[in-house]
């Protein structure tokens, strides 16, 4: 145990150059008013719960809940959009100002689904803000500038403790990266340059392989 936590300590300089390349987010005082709130489905509160904080905060007047998701769902729920709807109106938020869709399974189903379901509602936003776990808004965001372009996007990110980053979840990050690019070439996601740096960073993670 103490070696894998000397381990964590030795390149936790390097995830963190990771995480916050892949984590494209304004900051919350910097974001300008948009017409909607679009929130990945995923099983962790926190996303759920810090679009509820940016309603609040009056930065859009509605959210919009993409994802049926896969498996750790939950109980109780049958759909990520239904446990964060959950959260998000215990957080003090009207169910009115939710839009739900409930049949996506991955990122670019969200937004395409998820979008659908906007319009669906008769709501045609111009700008939106992203909630994602925070090491998916690069891609999430990316998603969104290629299937609507003509949309402006903007991440916003909660805190992460250093705590959250397992050995599990770091080699996650990396594959976030790897994804970045698959992703572009079939076409799901806007081309998204990598900088040396974050390179370097990876390279350095992988040569600490970790259990």
């Amino acid at each position: 145990m103490e070696t894998k936590e000397a381990d964590l300590k030795t390149i936790q300089p390097f995830v963190d150059t990771v995480t916050e390349f892949l984590t494209e987010s304004v900051p919350t005082k910097d974001l300008p008013q948009s017409d909607t709130i679009f929130v990945f489905g995923h099983y962790e509160p926190q996303v759920a719960h810090h679009a509820a904080e940016l309603w609040k905060k009056g930065k859009a007047p509605r959210i919009v809940i993409s994802g049926r998701g896969r498996d750790a769902i939950p109980d109780g729920f049958a759909t990520e959009a239904e446990f964060y709807a959950s959260l998000i109106e215990s957080d003090g938020v009207p169910k009115k100002a939710l839009i739900l869709e409930k049949e996506s399974t991955n990122s670019l189903e969200n937004v395409l689904l998820g979008m659908s379901a906007c319009r669906n509602a008769g709501v045609n936003p111009k700008s939106v803000i992203l909630c994602a776990m925070p090491p998916l808004l690069r891609r999430s965001c990316a998603t969104f500038r290629k299937q609507f372009p003509e949309i402006t996007v903007y991440g916003s990110a909660f805190p992460m403790p250093k705590e959250w980053f397992t050995s599990r979840r770091i080699s996650r990050l990396l594959g976030e990266l790897e994804r970045l690019n698959e992703y572009a070439k079939k076409g799901d996601i806007v081309k998204v340059e990598i900088p040396n740096d974050v390179l370097s960073a990876a390279e350095k993670i992988r040569r600490h392989p970790l259990q």
